[in-house]
């Protein structure tokens, strides 16, 4: 079986899956989002040059300085979003396919990676900034294609980062971090990255180690692939063993007791879920991002509602969007239960507003930079509560993604973690209270405007008997439909 075969096959396996329309639907979002991400790389690739320019700085110095920034938001970016070289492998694995094919199949998919093609132009964008500087045409052609393969070793390194999360994790943070740190001046990393872009643009030889790192990279994720490319590693879980803990103090939610209990064990016992868990607790430093600006772009801007949503509504998003997403090992079975819908999806909301609870009294150290700023804070907390924890509700009925709990290699399921369908659905829940805020601070003061968008988020709870009858129905006509997505 050779290469152009694995393609067809992959092509029918398209062709005939359900929800062809919506596929191609989310197909045509992810290529706007895809589309704008082109042009933001392939601008800033020459816009750090004008930079120099208008800071009277050397251009190409500028851009030296700036290299590592680009190579670093390649490598997060593609983390999050870069899709695994997946193929159908378990029906390949019972035929007569050899697992070299299997695999180099596999790696030639992500050599065709949309990130690639990005890394390319801005190779070429590089390379034309570099020409009209007048720096030397041999050195600025070896220096781009050094700096190119650089990039495209991220499509290998990120392949196997994703399957060593406990490295991945902090090995992102710390990269992060100290390029915030740089950016605000606190500790200036560019200021030995700068000289090593200088030095790989001045030697030409430094083609070479850049060839072979990048050789080895590709080399480890065919070694890695080929080695745990086996029926058995597809199938087989790992047995673990949990903790028993009491939680009886939950009975005081009657009813719903149970449905707490359990949702709080998949909290904590498993790998998937605890991530979820500490990528909230990251989420309560977004607003960070503003504040040390010094520009003070978070006072008085409808950019604070973005900050506060994801300060107190991160667990809510990464949570709620994939009700009933989490149950999906088990969801058939569940359903053939005496289980009422509506106990079940009130107890996942319940959820919902208590991480948003925690969430909020979490973010009190905010009050170092202003009341002002910990008030709109808790002020879209409460809309999040009243209005964003439905909206999640409803977004998880259509996100019928099925999650391995046993598996860390994302946040979520098989797919990437904040992947592109997930962010158009979630459009709603950021862009409604953004429109909210800016209308009433264009008519109100700002201490009635967060008076007001309170009250409208305690409406949203007062209303809760009227949106989980929609949000019922919605999950009961959906429920075949998420059926056979979890067989």
């Amino acid at each position: 079986m050779n290469y152009k075969l694995l393609a067809q096959l992959e092509w029918k396996s398209f062709k005939r899956k359900g929800n062809l329309a919506q596929t191609i639907l989310m197909g045509l979002g992810k290529a706007y989002f895809g589309i704008c991400y082109f042009i933001i790389m392939f601008a800033m690739s020459f816009a750090v040059f004008k930079i120099g320019e208008e800071n009277n700085q050397n251009p190409v110095e500028t851009f030296f300085k700036y290299a590592i920034y680009f190579w670093v938001a390649d490598l997060i970016v593609r983390f999050f979003f870069q899709k695994m070289p997946t193929a159908h492998i378990k029906p390949l694995l019972v035929q007569n396919v050899r697992k070299k094919t299997i695999v180099l199949y596999s790696l030639l998919k992500s050599s065709f990676s949309f990130f690639n093609f990005v890394n390319l132009a801005m190779g070429i964008a590089v390379l034309i900034q570099l020409i009209i500087q007048k720096s030397d045409v041999f050195l600025s052609i070896i220096f781009t294609l050094s700096y190119t393969m650089l990039l495209l070793a991220n499509c290998y390194l990120v392949q196997l980062l994703n399957h060593v999360n406990k490295i991945a994790i902090p090995f992102l943070i710390i990269f992060s971090g100290l390029l915030g740190l740089d950016y605000f001046g606190y500790f200036e990393v560019t200021k030995y990255t700068q000289p090593v872009f200088s030095f790989l643009f001045n030697n030409f030889w430094t083609i070479f180690p850049i060839a072979i790192y990048l050789f080895v990279l590709v080399k480890s994720c065919y070694s890695f692939y080929f080695k745990n490319l086996s029926l058995e590693s597809s199938i087989v879980q790992k047995k673990e063993t949990y903790k028993y803990y009491d939680l009886n103090f939950l009975n005081r939610f009657g009813t719903l007791a149970p449905f707490l209990k359990l949702d709080l064990k998949l909290l904590t016992r498993n790998k998937r879920t605890r991530t979820v868990l500490f990528m909230s607790l990251a989420f309560l430093l977004y607003g960070l991002f503003f504040l040390v600006n010094p520009s003070g772009a978070f006072d008085g801007s409808t950019f604070v509602i973005l900050s506060g949503i994801m300060v107190t509504g991160g667990f809510m998003l990464m949570f709620g969007q994939y009700v009933p997403s989490w149950d999906s090992s088990y969801y058939p079975l569940m359903m053939t239960q005496n289980i009422p819908y509506r106990r079940y999806l009130e107890s996942k909301w319940l959820i919902m507003v208590l991480g948003t609870l925690v969430s909020m009294v979490l973010a009190s150290f905010y009050i170092y930079f202003g009341w002002n700023v910990y008030v709109t804070i808790i002020a879209v907390g409460f809309y999040n509560i009243g209005w964003n924890c439905y909206l999640s509700l409803i977004i998880g009925a259509y996100v019928r993604t099925k999650i391995d709990l046993t598996s860390n290699k994302n946040a979520f399921g098989d797919t990437k973690a904040f992947n592109i369908q997930t962010m158009l659905l979630s459009i709603p829940t950021v862009l409604a209270p953004m429109i909210i805020y800016f209308i009433l601070t264009a008519f109100l003061e700002f201490e009635i405007a967060i008076i007001v968008f309170i009250a409208i988020g305690l409406v949203g709870i007062l209303l809760k008997k009227f949106m989980f009858d929609l949000i019922e129905k919605l999950y009961k006509k959906q429920k075949y439909t998420t059926l056979k997505a979890y067989k």
